[in-house]
């Protein structure tokens, strides 16, 4: 049973925990992505640290895809060549995590069994080989991004759905993320089935989303409440396809959504872990990368828009981020890591450290930091 008074004196704490400057979070998030790294030898990243098995994840292919232009961007903005080099070291692992048809594959993988490929995790990874390929040159990763773009192309279906080659076999609306790859990879293709597919996808993506920003099909199982990760993927995809495109209607359902969490964040900055139909939050527990995720979109808006109450919102996200992140413990598998969740045992990757959450905490310092030195055009997107 939920302690839920427990929950609420813990979350009341959050603003007793101390915050530093955000260069110190941030150094502290790229270097517990590099042990991330170096815990599975340098080939990818792990998916994670598990506190409560004392152990790292193996690498996990789609999450190390999408930290590839993060690493880049850390590179761009901070002046610091050894997160190209570590970003490149990857998109280059990833060559290897493909089928032969073009799919990238699953990090769980069951002995003996073929590797499987995923919808969600392809189209992350196109993110890393594109951003690989824009700051380098390099015509490998470009080429087998089109590859992989190819398949994802032939295994959707009419109505714009992927059904095949989903995890736990659910199709879900968080492939608008899949689509705003397909169109990024599109600018450099030009091939015009990779912005059919992405255009069949976003129209349906729109058609589960309800009159006041919440989606259908957003949870990992239909017997969840969709994590604010999930609804903040769709958002993300929906909003930052529609910049892509010139297109409003995807760029106002996804700041429809960002709206209504900006209207349900609470006095500390966080959200919610899961919200139900109607937007009624069903978990206490904070979901962090959803908070992260959330700053970045709200600081995308705010830039857009000049409207400050996304500003604000961004940044108290982003704070409550800051003061769940531990700079401070012996144990270097945690330090500059960022939970599933707060309180830790929280719903959402329970007693894990995620290596997206490092990620997505990041990307929204980066953007903070790229916005107040004039060199938002230098992030790659992913």
């Amino acid at each position: 049973m939920v302690d839920w008074l427990l929950f609420e004196k813990l979350l009341s704490r959050i603003n007793d925990l101390p915050a530093r400057s955000l260069d110190e979070h941030l150094q502290a998030a790229l270097g517990w992505l590099q042990r991330a790294s170096q815990a599975v030898d340098g080939q990818g990243i792990s998916k994670g640290y598990d506190l409560l098995r004392s152990r790292w994840f193996p690498a996990y292919p789609e999450t190390t895809g999408y930290t590839v232009p993060t690493l880049i961007n850390a590179a761009r903005i901070l002046g610091q060549d050894e997160w190209r080099v570590f970003a490149y070291r990857q998109a280059e692992f990833l060559l290897g995590q493909v089928t032969e048809e073009g799919g990238v594959v699953y990090w769980d993988r069951q002995s003996g069994q073929p590797p499987l490929p995923v919808v969600f995790d392809t189209g992350q990874v196109l993110f890393g080989w594109l951003a690989a390929y824009r700051d380098g040159g390099d015509r490998r990763f470009l080429e087998a991004a089109a590859r992989s773009g190819d398949w994802l192309a032939r295994h959707q279906d009419e109505a714009g759905m992927w059904k095949k080659y989903q995890h736990l076999g659910v199709y879900k609306v968080i492939d608008a993320r899949v689509a705003w790859a397909m169109l990024e990879l599109h600018r450099l293709t030009t091939q015009p089935e990779h912005k059919a597919a992405a255009l069949r996808h976003l129209n349906w993506v729109l058609a589960q989303q309800d009159g006041d920003g919440w989606y259908r099909h957003c949870a990992f199982t239909p017997q969840e409440d969709p994590f604010t990760h999930t609804i903040a993927y769709t958002a993300e995809g929906l909003y930052r396809s529609g910049e892509l495109l010139g297109e409003e209607r995807y760029i106002a359902a996804g700041n429809k959504t960002a709206d209504r969490l900006l209207q349900l964040q609470r006095p500390d900055g966080s959200l919610a872990s899961t919200y139900a139909a109607g937007w009624r939050a069903s978990d206490a527990s904070s979901c962090l990368t959803g908070n992260a995720q959330m700053s970045d979109l709200w600081q995308a808006l705010w830039l857009r828009t000049g409207q400050p109450e996304y500003q604000r919102a961004a940044d108290r996200a982003l704070e409550f981020v800051c003061r769940t992140q531990d700079l401070s413990t012996a144990n270097r598998n945690v330090r500059g890591g960022i939970s599933g969740s707060y309180p830790i045992f929280g719903k959402y990757e329970r007693l894990k450290y995620p290596e997206w959450a490092a990620k997505f905490f990041v990307d929204a310092i980066l953007r903070r930091k790229a916005a107040e030195t004039g060199r938002l055009d230098e992030l790659l997107p992913g």
